[in-house]
């Protein structure tokens, strides 16, 4: 018989622990808020850069599993899966309602960013490999939190992190889709500058 993987038997897991937390058993719902609070959290951070706003987020996302969680079934997918969704579409309505967001557009001559960076991706397996994209994200998210303009990060992480086309992203953030080009490209050339500043090769 073959053995479970990790992440299978932790979508099992999941999938008990969210049928219990269903029928009313908030033990249960206590043990996956204690299981996913901080991927949550983690996502909810890199999006909004403060701890406040993330403080926040990350709790109403589990209002809204604590909420709809009659709605979610094994044939949608798996509980881990509903919860991203969940949490993306919290994340990104608190996104919306933020002021700091509006920003009138100026001059700029940015590439068409056609391709999240996922596309780019090198998918070679390897311990190797796994590290140094780690290490990668690392550099990268705390160079992220160092951008001047938070809109501009924002537009930046929902296309190359979120993959979300510039039409999606410029309906998220209430803009034409030259701006968010316009602030794909600033972000860009920002991180590049931070990175160099220093002493780091522009890894992306």
């Amino acid at each position: 018989m073959a053995r479970q993987a990790p992440d299978d038997l932790s979508a099992v897991e999941d999938t008990y622990l969210a049928t219990q937390a269903k029928q009313g058993d908030e033990i249960a719902f206590s043990q996956l808020f204690d299981k996913h609070y901080s991927w949550v959290y983690s996502k909810a951070y890199r999006m909004l850069g403060n701890y406040q706003d993330t403080e926040e987020v990350t709790q109403d996302v589990f209002v809204k599993v604590w909420q709809k969680l009659n709605k979610w079934d094994t044939e949608q997918g798996s509980f881990q899966a509903w919860l991203n969704t969940v949490a993306r579409n919290t994340i990104i309505d608190a996104i919306r309602k933020r002021d700091r967001i509006r920003e009138s557009p100026v001059g700029g001559s940015p590439d068409d960013d056609e391709l999240p960076l996922s596309e780019y991706e090198d998918t070679r397996p390897g311990p190797e490999r796994q590290l140094e994209a780690q290490e990668a994200q690392e550099i990268l998210e705390s160079a992220l939190q160092q951008v001047t303009k938070p809109n501009h990060r924002i537009a930046w992480m929902l296309r190359h992190l979120e993959g979300y086309s510039i039409a999606e992203i410029a309906r998220i953030l209430d803009r034409k889709d030259g701006t968010v080009k316009i602030w794909i490209f600033r972000c860009t050339q920002e991180l590049r500058q931070i990175l160099i500043n220093k002493g780091i090769q522009w890894i992306y």
